[in-house]
This record gives C-alpha cells, sequence and structure tokens, in this order.
C-alpha cells in the first residue's frame, strides 16, 4: 500500500496568507485563505542533506541563489537587511553566508565560523537590534555572544538539564528569550543577564498523549518546536512522537500559563499560525486515508479543529504529494537526547568518554 509523504515543517509568510511546507527534498507554497497551490511541488530544498543554501524570490517562487554550507544546516535566518544567511551546523558551528551566488566551493571554504560550540547546535537567533546570536547544543547550553563576533561571549542561559532544540525572542518583547527541549519545561529568559525568570514544567498536560516508547530515549517528551502566535500571544508546543498539541499564553501579568490541550488524532510533525490566528498543524499517517493537516480555529476563546468536510481543510488535504511504501524515521530528534544507564563510550569514542553511565535528569 502506497502512503502519501507527510509534511514535517510548515512556515507561514508574516504578510502574505502563503504557508510554505516541505517534506524531504520537496516543498510546496499553499494559499491559506483558499487552500490552493500557488507552487506544486518541487525537487529543489532550502537546505538538506546535500548541505546546499537556496534563496528564493518569495512574488513568484523562482530560485535566486544557490551556496553550499560546510555541514549539514540545523538552523538558519536572514539578518534584518536580507545581506546575510546565518546558518548553525550539526558540527557545532555557526557562519555568515552573503546572501549572494557563490562563486566557487573555494569561496566557501575561506569562510570562518562566527560562533564555535564542542557538540551539535541545535537552534539559533539573532536579537532584534542584531547585537547579539543566541545558540543552543545539545549539552544543555544556551549561548549569547557578541554578533558578528561570536567569540566574545556575553553570558550563558543555564537551567535545562537535557538537549535545549528549540530557542526564540518573544516578538512582542525583545529583552526575553523562549527555550524548549527534552527535560519536560518551557523556559523564559532575560537573555542578555542570562537570568531565568520562569520555568513552567508541561509534563502532565502532553504525558497521556505520548506514543509508546520504542527506546530510553523516547520515553519522555521531546518539544520539536514553538510556533508563536504575536498578535494573541500565544505559544503552540509540538512534541515529537505525540497525539496533540499544548497551547500556552502569556498573561498581562508577564507570565506564561497553560491554556489548553489541542487533539489531533496523529503525530504532530509541525504547526504554524497563520494571519487570521488559526493554527496549521501537518500531521503524521498510517494510512491513505489519513489527513495530511489539521486546522485549529478559535471559537468562543477555545480553540477548535475544523471539520474534514470544511471546504478549506478538504483542499489543502487534496494535495499531491510524493509516495512511498514505508514512510521513512519521523522522529530522528530524539537522537539528540544521550541514551539512559548506558556508558558514554557508546556515543562518543573511548579516548573522547567521561562520565560513565551519567543520566540524563527530567523535571517530574
Amino acid at each position: 500500500m502506497s502512503l502519501r509523504i507527510p509534511f514535517t515543517t510548515a512556515v507561514h509568510s508574516p504578510s502574505k496568507p502563503e504557508i510554505v511546507l516541505a517534506n524531504g527534498k520537496q516543498f510546496i507554497v499553499m494559499n491559506t485563505s483558499t487552500g490552493e497551490a500557488i507552487k506544486p511541488i518541487s525537487e529543489n530544498e532550502p537546505t538538506g542533506d546535500d548541505k546546499k543554501i537556496n534563496v528564493y524570490d518569495t512574488s513568484n517562487w523562482s530560485l535566486k541563489l544557490s551556496r553550499v554550507a560546510h555541514k549539514r544546516v540545523n538552523s538558519f535566518q536572514f539578518n534584518n537587511d536580507s545581506t546575510e544567511i546565518v546558518i548553525a551546523d550539526k558540527f557545532g558551528d555557526v557562519y555568515a553566508h552573503p546572501n549572494k551566488n557563490q562563486e566557487d566551493q573555494k569561496e566557501a571554504e575561506k569562510l570562518e565560523p562566527i560562533v564555535g560550540h564542542v557538540s551539535m547546535v541545535t537552534d539559533m537567533t539573532l536579537s532584534k537590534d542584531e547585537k547579539f546570536i543566541v545558540t543552543s547544543d545539545r549539552d544543555e547550553h544556551i549561548r549569547v555572544s557578541r554578533y558578528p563576533n561570536g567569540y566574545n561571549i556575553e553570558n550563558f542561559c543555564l537551567g535545562h538539564s537535557d538537549v535545549v532544540t528549540y530557542i526564540q525572542v518573544f516578538p512582542w518583547d525583545e529583552s526575553l528569550l523562549i527555550s524548549a527541549g527534552g527535560d519536560n519545561t518551557i523556559r523564559v529568559w532575560e537573555f542578555l543577564k542570562g537570568k531565568e525568570v520562569q520555568s513552567l514544567n508541561i509534563k502532565e498536560y502532553i504525558q497521556p498523549y505520548m506514543a509508546k516508547a520504542t527506546d530510553a530515549n523516547s520515553e519522555e517528551p521531546m518539544v520539536r518546536k514553538l510556533a508563536i502566535d504575536p498578535t494573541k500571544k500565544l505559544i503552540a508546543i509540538v512534541f515529537a512522537k505525540t497525539n496533540a498539541i499544548v497551547l500556552l499564553e502569556w498573561t498581562s501579568d508577564n507570565k506564561l500559563v497553560y491554556k489548553s490541550t489541542l487533539e489531533t488524532g496523529s503525530s504532530v510533525l509541525d504547526a504554524c499560525f497563520d494571519l487570521q490566528n488559526r493554527l496549521w498543524v501537518t500531521l503524521a499517517v498510517a494510512e491513505e486515508k489519513d489527513d495530511l493537516f489539521a486546522i485549529f480555529e478559535e471559537k468562543d476563546g477555545k480553540y477548535e479543529r475544523l471539520s474534514s468536510d470544511e471546504p478549506l481543510v478538504k483542499k489543502i488535504n487534496s494535495v499531491e504529494t510524493g509516495l512511498v511504501e514505508k514512510i521513512p524515521d519521523l522522529y530522528t530528534i530524539f537522537g539528540l537526547r544521550k541514551l539512559l544507564d548506558l556508558p558514554d563510550f557508546v556515543q562518543t569514542p573511548p579516548d573522547k568518554a567521561r562520565n560513565k553511565n551519567k543520566k540524563r535528569k527530567v523535571e517530574e
């Protein structure tokens, strides 16, 4: 039986009713008002295992330029005037690429990293004034460095006890950073001071919806992404291999509080808010008839899932995508977590191993 390949990445335009959906080396652009495909499936990709960085003109979705990264890209962001593309790679380095076509491979080789970690960089973001770059890594660290001179470290935001998978400066308060990962907490920081101002335990809200663990790494919830609605000040938490999304809201007294849990029926892969404050969710599929997308809309203060028979939902779920006999592993993010109760050298060469039998600590 052939299955449709689900979309693992969803990004909505900040100014137009357009959503970009990617699965592997393919992506599609859809109108979130009509459900029409603006750009059908393409074999090109923004970043991927071939280490390419492709930049597209969003007025017509034509390929504008292409560059080659040093290693596989984990996170990227344009600077404010779009003259540079700042990328973080799996080997722990951050580079600032000029936003222009690469003359040859030697040009890329001349680029020096502006930030370096001893472990994999999992996420990266620039402060709004571009004076600082914030990076997170597999070893539970959040580092605040000067930009572009990243060798000048401002401070660290320390407190997570497992891998940090997502960091972002709040769009409504440029002095605050939100972070999440594998330790069951969402944390808020005055990042320029390295000061934690809130730690919210979220395990009880998502635990009932987790799939059965297949190994030690998947026993605890793992945050894959935080989707932020800047107008309603909502945070949608996307967890790996989990049939629900947790909603948090930012209150008038400047705190995150639990709002609700949205059941999806299938494992959530990604989510984003559109310009009408609707939450778009991409889903894993188990059968050919399963929906690839779900849309949640606020009604009387509560988010409710739109029926599959709604014209917009029906339209987007009829989108053409690739077919496979077997869905690839969609939950490799669990591999960022260090194995429990196993010697460190299982993952690290013996000459570099230390702290054998190290156990991961998570918030209960």
